[in-house]
Parts: structure tokens; sequence; C-alpha cells
């Protein structure tokens, strides 16, 4: 939000400082808002054309899963959560936050916090935030008795260290699901949430009966490759996602502030013009006055 000093502009001299102000003030906002259409640009086509690959994925590993679990009640071998995994977890569920570190990003950051702490409120699961932004919003408003995992990355690129620091908590989970803002339009941002380790959501019910696969070599293999290399890639793909939802809110946010800029510079080059005519016309008014004195001197 661009932030004008108002007051009356009683002077010349102040007003000019103003204009000079929202001239600085207008080309920080395009600079960042070009930048920001550049970030957008270079990762939108890769994010659009992963997208739709990456939900089959995920969507395939949910029927692996649930395949898996099916077939370990047929056997009945199930024992507690953690037979339905090869990984060693520790049978909780754990709600991520993706967020960022700075502002700037429009409403999306605050609209994704608040369908996160809708379910947060419902369920207190354990919670991991990844931005300085959504560790504050959760602070603010949860307090800081029961601090949540935290996680800084870059808001502009991923650093593959601190990716794997992320994952490598993540997999410690039974049930992980991530909550993060997702491009529609370049106009249009909406928060969402979803699974990224097999497990359905509510809303993710399928309408349609679900898909008989085939398993090779075994339907163990296939599960044990899904939550050690799949997981990892799904969860880098919300992360993309993230970043490219943020980056058109941003463009978006900072076109509408840089069109308010224009507006109130405007407004002040016209009170700029208003203030040089009345002093015009001060002067104008002190010649006259001064005409009329000598008038009334030298001809009574």
């Amino acid at each position: 939000e661009v932030i004008v000093r108002n007051s009356t502009m009683t002077t010349k001299k102040e007003v000019a400082i103003e204009i000079d102000y929202l001239l600085s003030i207008k080309d920080i906002m395009e600079t960042y808002e070009e930048i920001s259409a550049l970030r957008m640009q270079h990762i939108r086509s890769s994010v659009l054309q992963s997208r739709d690959f990456l939900l089959e994925i995920n969507s395939i590993f949910q029927q692996v899963k649930a395949s898996y679990k099916n077939e370990l009640l047929k056997k009945k071998k199930i024992k507690d959560k953690n037979s339905l995994s090869f990984i060693n977890n520790n049978g909780k569920t754990l709600l991520v936050l993706l967020c960022a570190n700075t502002g700037l990003y429009g409403d999306i950051i605050r609209r994704t916090f608040e369908l996160f702490a809708e379910v947060y409120k419902k369920e207190q699961n354990d919670v991991c935030i990844i931005g300085k932004v959504g560790l504050q919003f959760f602070q603010e408003q949860f307090g800081k008795a029961d601090p949540p995992t935290y996680f800084q990355l870059p808001d502009d690129k991923l650093d593959q260290e601190s990716l794997k620091k992320i994952t490598d908590h993540l997999i410690q989970y039974e049930k992980i699901v991530v909550f993060y803002g997702q491009f529609q339009t370049v106009i249009s941002q909406k928060p969402v949430m979803v699974s990224i380790s097999g497990d359905r959501l509510a809303s993710e019910e399928p309408a349609q009966p679900e898909i008989k696969y085939f398993f090779e070599p075994y339907l163990e293999k296939i599960m044990e490759f899904f939550e050690k290399e799949i997981l990892a890639s799904i969860f880098e793909q919300t992360l993309y996602e993230s970043q490219l939802a943020k980056f058109a809110s941003r463009m978006v946010s900072l076109n509408a502030a840089s069109d308010n800029t224009k507006t109130k510079l405007k407004k002040m080059i016209f009170e700029k013009e208003k203030i040089k005519h009345r002093i015009m016309n001060k002067k104008q008014t002190g010649v006259f006055a001064s005409r009329l004195l000598w008038q009334e001197k030298y001809y009574g």
C-alpha cells in the first residue's frame, strides 16, 4: 500500500517535495512490478505444464496407498498406523503453511493463512511454517506458547539444501497437508489445501468409482517408491505453485498501488498549478493596489 504524507499543502515548496516523493514511489512500484512480471513469466509455463501431471501422480499415490491398506486388511497384518508406511513415521498429521518472507504480495498470503488457521483451530495438529510472514501471523493469532516448526526459503528460488531439510522433516509424519496460494489467472489466485502423503482430504473424495491398477513388480515396491521419491516431487511442485501465485499477486498489487500513486500525483500537480495561480493572482492584486494608491496620491 502506498502511503502519501497527507496534509493540506499550503506552500509551493511543500507541494514540490510531495511530487518528488510520489515520483520516486511510482518508479519503485513500476520497477518491482516489472521484476514480478519477469519472475512470474519465467516459472509460469513450467508450473502449469507440470501441474496436471503432478496432480495425476498425487491421485495415483492415493490409489496406491489405499490399495496397500486394503491388501494389509485382507491379510490382517495391520497392527498400527506405521504399518502402512515403509518410512518410520510418527503416525501424526502435519499442517504445512507455505507463506512469504516479505510483504507486497497482495492478499493471497493473508487468505492462505486464514484457510490454514481455520483447519488448525479444529484439529490442533503439528505445524510447519515456511516464511517469516506466516510465522508472524501464527504468533499474532495463536501466541508463542506452542511454537511451530519453522523453515525459511527464499521467495524467488528454491534452495535445494534447505528443501532437503524440509522434506526430511515432512516424511516423519503419517499425513501431510500443505496450504498454499495457487495460480488461477494473472489476476486471480486462491488459497488451497492438498494432501501430499497419499491421503485423500474430505474435499477430494472422488465422484466416480476408483480406477483399478496392476502393480509391477509388486505393490509394496511401488508404495516404497512413492513414499521416498514421489512425495518430495509433489512437495517441490507445491513450492513452485506458491511462488507463481505470489509473483502474480504481487504484480497485481503493485499495479494497483502504481495507479493509486499516479492518481495522487495528478492531484499534487493540480495543487501545484492552483498555488502557482494563487501566487500570480496575489502579485497582480498587489500591483493593482499599488496603482490605485499611486493614482490617489498624484491625482487625488
